[in-house]
């Protein structure tokens, strides 16, 4: 059983200010929570070893660099734990994929693939449906259009504060990168807070150059911004995904809908897709009555446009690359 971690008032203004910016300095978080860089270092530190904190992982808007993301949702049969386990281990080490997760509910299995064009999905898919084809009862795939990564609205120094809320769609305009960019998103994906000493000593060039280049990348808004990766089972929350079929003829209806339930207590990935379904929401709750009110509420304010709805809770994530064959952690 997981051991529940006990976050005390510093360490959700801590939290907080790293899910707001995860490359901030020690220095520079402990000033704005009243704490020394040592207290904040030595809490983080804290929080990395009871894993609460996954990692710290730079957003980085892949639709600008021609790249898109599709999701496979599968609904298994004829599997034990072990053929399950070794089924999410094979998405856990494609280079294609970006988040794989079991999940209980809708889904038995979440995996979003990060790919050139729809071609080179559907040629993996095939892969996989020849591999799996007798574990596999029903699937569904899905197309990203939107995508934001809300602030975690429970972390107290957040409160009544002004935040950013960082997305990115298919209709943004492509930017081009060289191989030293990529390099350099390659690093910081899955370690945003890797010094730009480090980066330049991993891929052979100076710190200057590597810093230059981050500003260039954040310029463009290729790096939309730097968050920390949370273990929702160590807050003592469940992470519940929300699919939606909405009456599509209402378009400003939609928009009321989707910035409303964007902006709900727990809500952390809205997304927009192109699929079975019209949009799917991730939350962060402490327990599922609490998602069950959300789901009411929204059924009740919108009850004109929402057709259907359905959900899954994820109790296990093998996998979060923000960006194609990021390093892990280093």
């Amino acid at each position: 059983m997981n051991k529940i971690f006990k976050l005390d008032t510093k360490d959700m203004k801590i939290l907080a200010e790293l899910d707001r910016n995860a490359r901030q300095s020690n220095s520079q978080i402990g000033k704005k929570v009243r704490l020394s860089k040592e207290v904040v270092n030595y809490r983080i530190n804290k929080m990395i070893e009871d894993e609460v904190i996954i990692r710290f992982h730079t957003v980085i808007n892949y639709f600008k660099v021609n790249i898109v993301k599709f999701k496979l949702y599968l609904r298994l049969t004829n599997f034990n734990k072990d053929k399950l386990i070794e089924i999410a281990e094979y998405f856990n080490e494609h280079t294609k994929t970006e988040w794989v997760a079991l999940t209980t509910g809708r889904w038995d299995l979440i995996v979003g693939f990060l790919v050139k064009n729809i071609n080179e999905f559907d040629d993996e898919l095939q892969i996989i449906f020849n591999k799996f084809f007798e574990h596999i009862q029903e699937k569904a795939v899905t197309a990203t259009l939107y995508l934001a990564h809300q602030p975690r609205l429970f972390l107290n120094s957040l409160k009544n504060q002004n935040f950013n809320i960082v997305y990115h769609t298919t209709k943004d305009k492509e930017e081009q990168i060289d191989d030293l960019d990529l390099q350099i998103l390659k690093l910081i994906t899955n370690n945003a807070r890797m010094s730009v000493i480090d980066i330049a000593n991993f891929i052979k060039t100076t710190a200057r150059i590597v810093q230059y280049r981050i500003k260039q990348l954040e310029r463009k808004k290729i790096i939309l911004g730097y968050k920390v990766h949370l273990n929702p089972q160590k807050m003592n929350k469940i992470f519940c995904k929300a699919f939606f079929y909405l009456n599509v003829t209402n378009k400003n209806k939609i928009e009321e809908f989707i910035n409303y339930s964007s902006l709900l207590p727990g809500a952390i990935w809205p997304q927009k897709i192109l699929g079975s379904w019209d949009f799917e929401i991730d939350f962060e709750l402490d327990n599922y009555d609490t998602f069950q009110n959300i789901i009411l509420q929204l059924k009740e304010n919108f009850s004109e446009i929402i057709k259907n709805y359905e959900f899954c809770i994820a109790y296990r994530e093998f996998k979060l690359d923000l960006f194609p064959e990021a390093h892990k952690t280093i």
